[in-house]
């Protein structure tokens, strides 16, 4: 059984590094497996926001990226949710454009074993399919347990962050 740090040694996962500033320090971790790294790397620069928003796909996961390592509080607002338990321990993180797969090894540390645009996985109905796909692959690797933080409420899994008030109802 190995640590996320070993198995990045290893070349088993790959730990993202947020662009942060100076005065900002890592708060949270995410480790991405090679395959999306890759993905990451060749493809998403080439897509376009499908939304027509000035930020592309790879501005908007920089963004992301950077917002959710240095721990600031991500923010939930009614119509969009930056994170989403799917089952089983299986979570996503998006951007509007950007849609990424996995699990938590621990809070704020998030373990993604794929990503893809919000077209490609709404258009092709691939939601299950990776979920499943994250479900196998945190069950193969070599991971010291617990493996994931079970259960689907966001405050486990995530520190810092809000819902919009709740409409008060009459």
């Amino acid at each position: 059984m190995a640590t996320l740090i070993h198995l990045a040694q290893q070349n088993q996962v790959v730990k993202l590094e947020a662009a942060l500033s100076w005065r900002e320090q890592e708060d949270r971790q995410i480790y991405v497996f090679p395959h999306v790294r890759h993905w990451m790397e060749d493809s998403l620069p080439n897509e376009a926001s499908n939304w027509n928003l000035e930020l592309s796909p790879l501005e908007q996961l920089d963004n992301f990226l950077s917002n959710y390592c240095s721990g600031r509080e991500l923010m939930f607002e009614r119509q969009f949710r930056p994170i989403r338990h799917i089952k089983d321990g299986i979570w996503e993180l998006k951007t509007a454009d950007v849609r990424l797969f996995g699990w938590f090894k621990a809070q704020d540390c998030f373990v993604c074993t794929d990503g893809n645009t919000a077209f490609n996985v709404k258009e092709h109905g691939l939601y299950w399919g990776y979920a499943e796909a994250a479900a196998q692959r945190r069950n193969h690797l070599d991971l010291d347990g617990p493996k994931f933080v079970p259960g689907d409420d966001p405050n486990d899994v995530i520190s810092a962050f809000s819902y919009p008030p709740q409409a008060s109802g009459g």
